[in-house]
């Protein structure tokens, strides 16, 4: 059956279109919050024509400024962006269903049929939809749910690249040349989209090997999944190269697509704790931050100069890790904890009473709710994706996700950073929850059952991050 005759499908979206504008309804005037502010001031200034500026020394990917700026141009007004954004969370929908769809459905490798498929999707188009935080990102001035979206695309676009190459998902050697000429189209896509990630948020600078690897795996003896990798790389060059061009000429320093790296180990790297910006577990006023700031480091190039002091910081974070290795490791863990935080920004928002009117049990449900969720999508999406996780594409989104956390943990964590990440792992925690039984079959049924070791060692990790700031979320119950 096609997605489009899906009445599950059609009634998550519909459900997912309330949740998101509801907010919006009830609170139109609701102001931005640090980071939207600063992503308003620089689409302003793409609106007036100024091109991509710093802002408070950091220089920012130039992707989402200039989505709301574009916005602020036909309107005056960045946060009419947020229409936009919405119908790409609902699109998201769409695009998570779709992916999980082909993952548990199309593969052999699985037990399963359409209707698996089909009921895997419909696991994920809910999760999706349902999700308190996603619901909530879609109507605020970050870039994570577009981000998300993206992502999301770029995997569809990459199996069906992989696909081309087979014929009912059996490698064809040589292809026919109908497929390969399919093959290069979906592989330049899937360049376009990464180009495009690269754009929009500095973390995916680095993130093309992955999706190279992805084209190789299982097939590195033949030439068309290598000319597909070039492609792919040929194409995101050509993307992202006008604007780091721009850039570097502007600022006078090579940029690729942003420079915060080091204002980032500044946060993570310093005689004080990693600063986060969570509720309960972070520096949430001006003076605390202030505060915190006056412990750390000295500036260490004037104001003004963004480049030299993102060069400069990131100099001092490193010289920082020589001079306390023992203190950078013992570290690493407590910044993925701040990502995989199963609270966000929504309770920071709730808890400041940024909805104003909303009864207080009301407002504690929410909290309660996106922290389940999250923690359902993070536990069941990465047993899922241990056990089940297989092929080309299970080695792409493992990649994504590992090389995110691997980031985080050597710079500094925030819970907004796991949104966009979250959508991957709804498709295994789809499969998880659809098919329990089969999973675990799958488990125990892998070589000497090495699934089910992989998956306690995962969750051994796992479930500590996910429940070290799980307390925060409440005044009266902030640690363990």
């Amino acid at each position: 059956m096609r997605w489009t005759r899906d009445r599950s499908l059609w009634a998550a979206i519909a459900v997912g279109l309330v949740l998101r504008v509801m907010p919006l309804a009830l609170w139109p005037f609701d102001s931005c919050v640090r980071d939207e502010c600063t992503y308003s001031r620089l689409a302003k200034r793409f609106a007036a024509g100024k091109g991509m500026t710093e802002s408070f020394d950091w220089l920012w990917a130039p992707g989402y400024p200039a989505f709301l700026g574009f916005h602020a141009w036909l309107t005056t007004e960045p946060a009419v962006g947020k229409i936009l954004q919405m119908a790409a969370s609902l699109g998201a929908i769409v695009l998570v269903y779709l992916l999980a769809q082909r993952t548990f459905s199309r593969r052999p490798a699985w037990p399963g049929n359409d209707a698996a498929g089909r009921r895997a999707a419909r696991w994920a188009a809910w999760l999706y939809a349902l999700s308190a935080h996603q619901a909530f990102y879609a109507g605020r001035m970050w870039s994570e749910v577009l981000y998300g979206a993206i992502l999301l695309g770029g995997l569809l676009l990459f199996g069906h690249a992989r696909d081309a190459l087979s014929r009912r998902w059996g490698d064809l050697d040589p292809p026919l040349v109908a497929d390969r000429r399919r093959a290069l189209t979906f592989a330049a896509l899937v360049g376009l989209v990464v180009g495009v990630c690269v754009l929009f948020r500095g973390v995916a600078q680095y993130m093309l090997p992955i999706f190279v690897v992805g084209f190789l795996w299982g097939r590195v003896r033949q030439r068309v999944p290598w000319v597909q990798a070039a492609l792919a790389v040929a194409v995101t060059v050509a993307v992202v190269a006008p604007y780091s061009a721009y850039a570097t000429h502007k600022f006078g320093d090579f940029v690729l697509s942003d420079r915060t790296a080091g204002r980032m180990m500044w946060l993570g790297n310093n005689t004080f704790e990693p600063i986060t910006f969570d509720y309960g577990n972070g520096q949430l006023s001006s003076k605390a931050y202030s505060r915190t700031k006056k412990r750390g480091r000295d500036r260490c190039a004037p104001k003004g100069q963004v480049i030299a002091l993102d060069a400069c910081q990131m100099e001092e974070g490193v010289a920082w890790i020589k001079a306390n290795p023992e203190a950078f490791v013992r570290r690493m863990p407590m910044r993925v904890a701040q990502m995989l935080n199963p609270h966000s920004l929504l309770t920071r928002h709730l808890r400041w009473g940024k909805w104003k009117g909303m009864p207080q049990w009301l407002d504690e449900g929410l909290v309660l709710w996106q922290a389940l969720g999250s923690m359902l999508v993070m536990w069941a999406g990465m047993i899922g994706l241990t056990v089940r996780g297989r092929g080309s594409q299970g080695l792409v989104i493992f990649g994504i996700l590992l090389y995110h956390v691997a980031a985080i943990s050597v710079l500094a964590g925030l819970s907004r950073y796991r949104v966009p990440l979250e959508p991957l792992l709804m498709v295994y925690a789809a499969g998880l929850l659809s098919d329990p039984r089969g999973t675990w079959r799958e488990a125990r049924e892998s070589l000497l059952g090495w699934r089910v070791g992989a998956t306690v060692v995962v969750m051994a990790l796992v479930v500590p991050l996910v429940l070290w700031y799980l307390p925060a979320g409440w005044p009266t119950w902030r640690t363990w």
